[in-house]
């Protein structure tokens, strides 16, 4: 069983001197604002230290700028590397594209994808064609028997004529591929 105390009984007997020291207190606390005044006078006193720290960093001193122009640099390179790295995925997109459009074209089977993948290609057939035409006439065969190591004893051009007029068709086309097609 728990004891419990009656209100009445308890004591509430405050001595004079007890409720005189009470009554100052109130008085002192309600005279001067209470706390709350001081709280803002402690945060006005805190806020004027904050602004004369803030001019006080306004002027960074000489180790701070060099480390904010190191900062700054960085920063610099980082964008800089952003780009080259978009740069290159742009590029491997790209690659990737045409080499899917490639593959298509390998892996087309039936006559109807062999003729669309021809059209597709149709530029590249042309210039191929066209770039053997123009070195197998006579006036490219006369330039290259004017020099003697592409002729043979018998006044035709040789092997490495025909080595030397390949390697030219194939850097024309792939010019003419990358800047023109």
């Amino acid at each position: 069983m728990s004891q419990e105390t009656q209100i009445g009984n308890l004591g509430g007997g405050i001595s004079d001197e007890d409720s005189k020291l009470v009554d100052s207190i109130l008085n002192d606390i309600n005279s001067s604002g209470g706390p709350q005044q001081g709280q803002q006078q402690q945060g006005q006193q805190q806020q004027g230290q904050q602004q004369q720290g803030q001019q006080q960093q306004q002027q960074p001193s000489p180790e701070q700028i060099k480390m904010m122009q190191q900062q700054q640099a960085m920063r610099q390179q980082q964008m800089a590397q952003q780009q080259a790295l978009a740069q290159q995925q742009a590029q491997q997109q790209n690659l990737t594209q045409e080499s899917q459009q490639k593959m298509n074209i390998i892996q087309g089977s039936g006559s109807g994808d062999i003729v669309e993948s021809i059209k597709l290609e149709a530029k590249n057939i042309m210039t191929i064609v066209f770039l053997c035409i123009l070195f197998n006439i006579e006036q490219v065969d006369n330039l290259l028997k004017g020099v003697s190591i592409f002729v043979t004893e018998g006044g035709g051009l040789n092997m490495q004529a025909v080595f030397l007029k390949s390697i030219l068709i194939g850097i024309i086309f792939y010019l003419v591929k990358t800047y023109l097609l």
